[in-house]
């Protein structure tokens, strides 16, 4: 730079520095530019795909052979089948969490007079000197939920005229001594658990429901003779419903130590009794009276168990009937849940409606996100979601199946495997063998007649599902169950693919 003349002259070098300086800003804008550039197209390419694929996914639901109706004006899912983040916990993580929570609880309680249950012997001391309290060991019904539980154990106790036993307290009538869930065993306080205990007992908050409920009341049932084994329930685990595969891809130790898990009843002693204003001495008395409760989770010892019954339900009416227990829960608070049962009526179309928007839900972080091959499947396995409705409900079927042959191999028990449907086509029958597993004897009345059985009632719901998404869906369980075993118990509910049936179905629904 040159000064002069009481002016400022910038030099030559000044000026070609200055000119390669704004080329160089020139330069960098370009870059910046086409970075933003680029990164925007980036993000419209995926907006672009994602928008793509939920056109897809849409279409592939209003393609449906059974049209569900104007689904761009029917009403949003309802708030309560989503899920918060905090609330979708890995299942296997969850159980550890518990697991660490029944030690702390057990290492404080006393320890118990344990009675001696090695060499196979299905007899059981309870620690007295009194025969009347030795017992037999435990046949596990091992169900997924909503497959027959129910019926079943009511009908070993009316053939029977013996009470039966569950993993979660929480369902049976308490003692009205302690006011908690009856252990079968004096000495197994962490269950199992009477489910209508031969003691004295109340019913204050059981979910003993209607007419089963005054039955109990009215008759206490005796406990199955020391040679018989205890009829007693449990789900295992993986029984959530609109869920994403995270709370319910299950390994083989978890579902293992859920199926000698379950909750009893117990007072809940940090909640006081308020007392109220009002209603007379007599209502006054009753709620001074009132007991609070909560659920305490347990898990008992492997060597209780003598024998196991895995008990199986059509996939097809079993995923129905899971639905309808979602309509039963939901009917308890109608003015709650009224949009819910609006949203889904107990028919087919509702039935279609509640699978898809579970669909809608986990669609894309099944395909997209969750990791099966962590868990043994291969990356293919979310093709054989396509054509399946209710895709989650089935794979949630076919792995509990799967798991829960392992756990039977695991326990080295005798094991019976009893279909559901049996009990149409021959009740007495199949009655029988199940008594005879049990060794159990079918009770007589007074003039010496046999026993009259529970009613049993069987839908039909054939109109529910297609050929085709009934021929999808079973090649999604053998997919699921890599079991063979499983395979050939489940193979008569599996239908092939049949063109020439395909083309008369079209025929029938153009």
């Amino acid at each position: 730079m040159v000064v002069g003349g009481g002016g400022i002259r910038r030099s030559e070098n000044y000026k070609s520095d200055e000119e390669e300086q704004r080329k160089g800003n020139i330069k960098n804008d370009l870059d910046t530019n086409n970075y933003h550039n680029k990164k925007d197209e980036q993000q419209q390419r995926q907006q672009d795909e994602e928008n793509d694929y939920e056109e897809q996914n849409r279409q592939w639901q209003l393609e449906r052979p059974i049209e569900i109706g104007k689904r761009e004006k029917e009403k949003k899912v309802p708030a309560s089948f989503y899920r918060s983040e905090k609330s979708m916990v890995d299942v296997n993580d969850w159980w550890k969490m518990m697991e660490q929570k029944i030690q702390s609880r057990q290492n404080k309680q006393k320890q118990q007079k344990i009675a001696n249950t090695s060499g196979g012997n299905n007899i059981i001391d309870d620690g007295y000197n009194d025969s009347k309290t030795k017992r037999g060991k435990i046949a596990l019904i091992m169900s997924y939920p909503n497959s027959g539980t129910s019926y079943t154990s009511k009908l070993v106790r009316q053939a029977s005229q013996t009470t039966t036993a569950t993993n979660y307290g929480m369902e049976g009538l308490i003692s009205a001594t302690d006011y908690k869930s009856v252990p079968v065993y004096n000495f197994s306080l962490d269950g199992p658990y009477w489910l209508h205990p031969p003691t004295n007992s109340v019913d204050d908050g059981s979910e003993i429901e209607g007419e089963d409920k005054q039955q109990t009341k009215r008759d206490v049932l005796p406990t199955p003779p020391m040679t018989a084994s205890i009829l007693t329930k449990t789900h295992c685990g993986i029984r959530c419903s609109h869920c994403p595969p995270l709370m319910y891809v299950e390994n083989e130790e978890t579902f293992y130590q859920r199926c000698l898990s379950g909750a009893r009843k117990v007072p809940d002693l940090s909640k006081t009794n308020k007392k109220k204003d009002g209603g007379g001495e007599e209502k006054k008395k009753k709620e001074q009276n009132r007991y609070y409760y909560k659920k305490e989770f347990v898990t008992y010892s492997p060597n209780l168990i003598h024998s196991a019954i895995h008990l199986i339900r059509n996939p097809f009416d079993n995923a129905i009937s899971r639905f309808h227990h979602e309509l039963k829960e939901h009917a308890k608070y109608p003015t709650k849940n009224q949009s819910w049962m609006d949203r889904y009526p107990r028919n087919s179309a509702g039935f279609r409606r509640w699978c898809n928007d579970e669909n809608t839900m986990y669609g894309q972080y099944e395909r997209m996100t969750f990791n099966w091959t962590r868990y043994g499947y291969s990356s293919d396995i979310i093709n054989y979601f396509e054509g399946v409705s209710c895709h989650a409900e089935i794979v949630r079927y076919a792995l509990w199946h799967s798991l829960a042959l392992r756990t039977v191999e695991r326990l080295d028990v005798p094991v019976m495997y009893l279909y559901y449907e049996d009990y149409a086509d021959d009740l007495e029958g199949e009655t029988n063998k199940l008594l005879s597993f049990l060794n159990l004897t079918r009770s007589v009345d007074d003039e010496g007649n046999q026993v009259e059985l529970p009613e049993f009632r069987q839908s039909d719901y054939s109109d529910y599902f297609t050929l085709e998404e009934r021929a999808a869906t079973s090649e999604l369980i053998r997919r699921v169950m890599k079991n063979e075993k499983g395979i050939e118990l489940l193979s008569r509910y599996f239908t092939e693919w049949d063109f020439q049936k395909l083309i008369n179905q079209t025929q029938d629904i153009i």
